[in-house]
């Protein structure tokens, strides 16, 4: 007996009413679930992933902005050799000094942003994927390394032993970004998907 006999003995047996009844309670059940998913996928765009997104892109200009001062600070500064003069040598000094700030500002950014992801996550870990976990405890452990291994001045004060055999500390490992930006672009690709 094919699928069409099967529909056809389903209606005579049970009428015409009963099944539309079943028909229209399925549709309506896959129409629940469907908005169900579009619900979730919406607030984990726009609570999570999406605000993530955000810092992490701006966080990853402010690295290249970094990057750009101490490729021009190596192409201006190292080796090169500048008068001994003391006013020439206090006029280096001073220009290096400040491109160095300006480039550690950067970097201060960055630490700023930090602050806003971890606490996105922590006040939206609810939709955290599970497979991101993993990647999302590790910004975690880095974040707090750098908040208690380094002392004022933001030198690492951990033993370099010690800090050899934990590992290095970073401000925002490219793992993280990459995985931040692969899920908001996915998932919002995904909600456009279901809401045509």
């Amino acid at each position: 007996m094919n699928n069409e006999s099967i529909v056809r003995l389903i209606f005579s047996f049970l009428g015409g009413g009963v099944v539309a009844a079943i028909l229209n309670w399925i549709r309506t059940n896959r129409a629940e679930k469907r908005e169900g998913k579009i619900g979730f996928l919406d607030s984990q765009i726009r609570k999570l992933y999406g605000p993530l997104y955000y810092f992490v892109s701006q966080s990853e200009k402010l690295f290249e902005l970094n990057k750009r001062i101490m490729n021009a600070y190596n192409k201006e500064f190292i080796g090169k050799k500048f008068s001994e003069d003391p006013g020439t040598q206090e006029t280096v000094g001073k220009r290096i000094k400040e491109t160095i700030g300006i480039a550690n500002s950067y970097i201060d950014e960055v630490e700023k942003n930090n602050e806003k992801i971890k606490e996105i996550l922590d006040n939206n870990y609810s939709y955290i994927d599970r497979e991101d976990i993993d990647v999302f405890i590790k910004f975690y452990e880095h974040h707090i390394r750098l908040q208690k291994e380094r002392d004022e001045e933001k030198r690492v004060k951990t033993p370099f032993p010690i800090y050899q055999e934990v590992g290095d500390i970073s401000f925002l490992r490219p793992e993280f970004i990459n995985r931040v930006k692969e899920k908001f672009l996915k998932k919002k690709a995904e909600l456009d998907k279901l809401i045509k």
